[in-house]
């Protein structure tokens, strides 16, 4: 599995940017996104790109942490991986936007079985975006900058 990882030398006009593709106002606040994969390196890499780069991203390691976080506190954001042990990214993500209506539910994934989670999850009618693994950070973070799909 390849993970890209942004550095300390990436540009900061990667997140000024991004800013001025959304149209955000200086003193908005910044978007608060769960991060769900059951890999917490992953997880982590990903919290920690996005932190540096202007939002305000936490970790969760389970389809089920990351409900009971979204019930203490809808994100506006969720980057979940799909595939995961016994609550998977995509029944967390409905359970989730039963809570939380108004949040963005991101899926990403780097295997095949994901199209026939994505297929029950539409029939239950549902419809997420999709990342593919492997994310590459700034695409990453233009494709959050940008809004829903």
């Amino acid at each position: 599995m390849t993970f890209y990882l942004l550095s300390a030398e990436t540009p900061k006009s990667i997140a000024a940017s991004l800013s001025a593709d959304q149209g955000a106002k200086p003193n908005s606040p910044a978007p608060r996104i769960l991060v769900v994969d059951d890999e917490t390196i992953i997880a982590d890499t990903i919290v920690q790109i996005l932190n540096r780069n202007g939002f305000i991203a936490t970790a969760a390691y389970s389809g089920k942490e990351a409900i009971e976080a979204a019930h203490r506190d809808c994100p506006d954001l969720v980057l979940t991986d799909v595939l995961m042990p016994h609550i998977d990214g995509v029944e967390a993500a409905i359970q989730i936007r039963e809570l939380c209506p108004d949040t963005r539910i991101v899926l990403f994934s780097g295997q095949a079985a994901t199209l026939e989670i994505l297929a029950r999850a539409r029939e239950r009618g549902h419809n997420f975006e999709l990342l593919a693994k492997p994310l590459h950070p700034t695409l990453l973070l233009k494709h959050l900058s940008r809004g829903p799909q």
